[in-house]
């Protein structure tokens, strides 16, 4: 069994997670060599937590003495790509967090890398390694459902308190993007087909709250949008993470079609799920066996299916044109609230722009 050289890029919560997900179910193909971050503190527990070698608070310098076999990046979207395309040039398999980053131009080149290289890329979209999400999924494997598709997902929070989640410059660029990128990842498994069109309203409630305070650009962070795909199936998305300290309504999906229908069902929601069909029968519906396999921990099948393509014995959940996919929507969505009329990812790609870009765009 293949062991693994790992520097991991930034010591909070993501990153935490990635680093207990590695000690819990990879800690016999682990060799913890580097932990990067800028706040010592923070570095230095996890250093002792999880037996990190070294610690080193510049990720370049990081990464280009450690050399490790695998760099796992969970620090603000704003830095993904850069970071990524450093790690492959010298020699490094790179799992990173979602979203891909902020910039589409971005984007390409890490692929362009990519290809130079040879090395691989996973992106943690770990959401459909979640009991309920893979329940729902294996509903609409069964086609019971029936055709016009649609998923409407409703996720109402608070100002979020790691800030850099509403830095649209600098950090991870609001909820539009952050968390957007699961949902579209979800409804493209659940539609098999890809996204078109987005039709968005957006709005930043959060924008005059002291906590954001030191934040230059703030991220739009509430938005109703409609998005078309392909197959002529429809998702809907309404946001708001702008509320004040304390109000959270949570996370809601509703999915139907012309046969059955799914009651809006807050998550966290433990399966089997309730499909209402025709005559008001229940299907309930579970996960499928095999599901079995990545269901053990979200965030460790993100990493099984990245050993597995390091090792040549599968592919990554997330490819990099999958991720690209995934922000390109969340971008057409924010030049569609600023431009007042639906845009094209067609579009996007053509522009290539980054967040901010799409939210200041002029036509």
């Amino acid at each position: 069994m293949n062991t693994y050289k790992i520097t991991v890029i930034g010591a909070g919560d993501r990153g935490t997670t990635y680093m207990s997900m590695l000690k819990n179910h990879y800690a016999d193909r682990v060799e913890w060599s580097t932990v990067c971050d800028i706040l010592p503190d923070r570095m230095a527990k996890a250093a002792v937590e999880f037996g990190f070698s070294k610690q080193e608070a510049n990720w370049e310098k990081a990464i280009l003495d450690s050399r490790p076999d695998i760099v796992i990046i969970a620090a603000p979207a704003y830095y993904h790509c850069d970071m990524a395309i450093f790690a492959m040039r010298c020699g490094c398999h790179v799992l990173s967090e979602k979203p891909m980053d902020l910039s589409l131009a971005k984007c390409f080149a890490l692929k362009e890398c990519m290809e130079q290289t040879g090395k691989v890329l996973a992106v943690g979209m770990q959401y459909r390694n979640v009991h309920y999400y893979r329940a729902l999924w294996n509903a609409f494997e069964q086609d019971l459902f029936g055709d016009n598709l649609m998923v409407q997902w409703t996720d109402i929070r608070e100002t979020r308190p790691k800030i850099a989640m509403h830095d649209a410059l600098y950090g991870n660029g609001g909820p539009m993007v952050d968390m957007s990128c699961h949902l579209f990842d979800l409804m493209r498994l659940y539609f098999k087909s890809d996204p078109v069109s987005v039709n968005c309203r957006w709005r930043s409630n959060a924008k005059d709250r002291p906590t954001l305070a030191s934040i230059g650009t703030k991220a739009a962070d509430a938005c109703f949008m409609t998005v078309e795909y392909e197959n002529g199936s429809l998702g809907e998305i309404m946001m708001n993470w702008g509320l004040p300290s304390g109000v959270n309504g949570g996370l809601f999906v509703t999915a139907t079609g012309k046969d059955a229908l799914i009651m809006p069902s807050v998550i966290p929601y433990q399966p089997p799920i309730e499909v209402i069909t025709d005559g008001g029968s229940i299907v309930k519906v579970s996960c499928a066996p095999e599901d079995a396999a990545d269901l053990f921990d979200a965030e460790g099948a993100v990493m099984r299916h990245f050993l597995d393509e390091i090792e040549g014995k599968g592919k990554s959940q997330v490819s990099i044109d999958h991720g690209i996919l995934c922000l390109a929507a969340s971008m057409a969505a924010l030049r569609s609230g600023t431009l007042g009329r639906p845009v094209t990812l067609e579009e996007i790609y053509k522009l290539r722009p980054t967040v901010v870009e799409c939210m200041q765009a002029k036509e």
